[in-house]
């Protein structure tokens, strides 16, 4: 469950409040704010929604500040949770779309790989379009690798899958020659 805290400042007849939240995972919140005057909130609302009795903002795992201004004296200002939903942070379309591509591309590479005998070899190769696209397959590869290396969303069994094959253009090159 997130936690939070709230300091304020009061300065210039304005009373600024400002709302830390530690959370483990992404959440939706919801703060009810009530003072004994208007809610000022920032300009650039960063994805916050401001409503008359309060805000919802989603954070991420982490801390994370947001904050308001009211003429309002600082002891007439509280700001309660009223409300905690954990958010699914998803990858976005194209990256899970690209993830899928890099599972196929795997799976197909692991199919010329296990290949033991002409037979197989030859319907492997098939499979995947032909001797051209076992070569494009094994150069697509190379940059899967180089990428997924670098991404901390990528799933650790893709990342050993994608490590731990090697498309074996030589040898499938060589029984395809007469």
């Amino acid at each position: 469950m997130p936690t939070a805290s709230t300091t304020t400042v009061r300065t210039d007849g304005v009373t600024l409040v400002e709302l830390l939240v530690t959370a483990a995972a992404p959440h939706r919140l919801r703060f009810d704010v009530r003072c004994d005057g208007p809610v000022w909130p920032p300009r650039d609302h960063q994805g916050a929604v401001w409503g008359p009795d309060g805000v919802t903002l989603d954070v991420s795992a982490g801390t994370t500040g947001a904050g308001f201004a009211t003429p309002a004296p600082p002891e007439s200002v509280e700001v309660r949770l009223a409300d905690a939903k954990p958010v699914d942070e998803g990858l976005p379309d194209g990256l899970e779309g690209w993830l899928e591509a890099v599972g196929s591309r795997v799976a197909s590479a692991e199919r010329l790989a296990a290949a033991e005998d002409l037979p197989a070899a030859a319907e492997a190769v098939a499979s995947v379009g032909g001797l051209g696209a076992v070569e494009r397959l094994a150069a697509e590869l190379e940059r899967d690798r180089r990428l997924l290396a670098r991404f901390s969303f990528a799933p650790a069994a893709l990342c050993d899958r994608a490590e731990s094959v090697r498309v074996p253009v030589a040898a499938l090159t060589t029984i395809a020659r007469p």
